[in-house]
């Protein structure tokens, strides 16, 4: 089942579960409104929940188990599953306060009176239902995360090793989320505009080519710029002048040998990864020899890594050969990032996963 179709189906058996629970729930209430025979035993059939409620419950319980794996695996939007969260327990949440909870304060307090140390048996009846009672301790849990992430930071985790040496797989990063402006939940319209991204600054976003993923890269094209580059000489052009870097050592890791270089695109230098072996070619180069100028409202962006990063150079490529658009008529359609799909700024490591246990070795600002 594709997981959006899992998503709409836990909405659904939500949806049921607390229209069935609000409306059992509120005719018992007021059907016992007046009864002044109260024990123990009838204030647990009260509330206790219907086979029907429970069988949902788990259901839904299952639903989000798999929901949240799918979303931690980056199948899923993270944002719309806390959106929905966030405003269908609220809903919950200000429904029974203002609905169910006078009548269920009103019959208690009756109870009160009739039933022997009902403080202390209170705690073992499931007073509220355990939808509403957990709608209600995750409402201010879930508001604050939500603010959090969808406003002012958001923590991202580097799957790929696109961008070493400048990030590492396994780094967990903060993204600002407001250095480019204030932007609408799920759809990431800009709301309240702040500043434009500049050459040099690594950013998050969700490429043209898989709208669904989040990417991380080096903005290297603003818009107005004339982009160059050469395959062959592994050399970037940006508005005629080339892009130096200087070779500052060997590298090496598990997956290859590098030329450590430093490079400047902005007022801060930065490190890439240069393969020593050479370059490497793909079917998927698209950049002319006289170079691309980048649209308003669109950016070029690169990965670190020069030789392993799957990014403006090639996705335009890509989608040439996949849609058999070898005339263009997409006018470039995947070559770059529009502006209202960047998430925001990547500017700190702040842990990283080492196989089974966190390491804080990297914590820092990120270059």
């Amino acid at each position: 089942m594709p997981v959006i179709y899992l998503f709409w189906l836990c909405l659904a058996v939500f949806a049921l579960l607390a229209v069935l629970i609000f409306k059992r729930h509120h005719q018992l209430l007021l059907a016992n409104a007046d009864e002044n025979s109260w024990t123990a035993e009838k204030l647990q059939q009260q509330f206790s929940a219907s086979p029907m409620e429970k069988a949902l419950g788990y259901a839904l319980l299952a639903a989000l188990v798999i929901l949240v794996w799918q979303t931690i695996r980056q199948s899923f939007d993270f944002a719309l599953l806390l959106v929905v969260a966030t405003l269908a327990t609220g809903v919950v949440f200000a429904v029974d306060w203002y609905w169910l909870r006078p009548h269920r304060r009103a019959l208690l307090q009756s109870a009160a009176e009739q039933v022997e140390d009902l403080d202390v048996k209170q705690a073992e009846l499931d007073v509220e239902p355990g939808l509403i009672e957990n709608s209600r301790s995750f409402f201010p849990v879930l508001l604050v995360v939500f603010v959090l992430r969808s406003f002012l930071f958001e923590p991202f985790q580097i799957p790929s090793g696109s961008m070493k040496p400048t990030l590492e797989i396994g780094d967990f990063i903060l993204v600002n989320r407001f250095t480019y402006g204030i932007r609408m939940p799920v759809t990431n319209q800009v709301i309240i505009p702040v500043r434009m991204p500049e050459r040099g600054e690594v950013i998050v976003f969700r490429p043209p080519h898989e709208p669904d993923k989040n990417f991380i890269k080096r903005v290297v094209g603003v818009p107005g710029d004339l982009i160059q580059y050469d395959y062959v000489r592994r050399e970037l052009r940006i508005n005629g002048d080339l892009i130096p870097n200087t070779l500052v050592s060997a590298a090496a890791d598990g997956e290859g040998r590098y030329e450590l270089r430093e490079e400047s695109l902005g007022e801060t230098p930065h490190s890439i990864y240069l393969n020593d072996r050479g370059p490497t070619r793909t079917p998927h180069e698209w950049v002319p020899t006289a170079g691309v100028v980048v649209p308003e409202g669109q950016y070029f962006v690169m990965g670190d890594n020069r030789d392993a990063s799957h990014d403006s150079r090639y996705w335009e490529g890509q989608r040439r050969m996949d849609q058999r658009d070898f005339n263009n008529s997409g006018d470039n359609a995947w070559g770059f990032v529009d502006e209202n799909a960047i998430l925001g700024e990547a500017i700190a490591i702040w842990m990283q996963w080492k196989g089974w246990y966190p390491s804080f070795a990297r914590f820092g600002g990120i270059d």
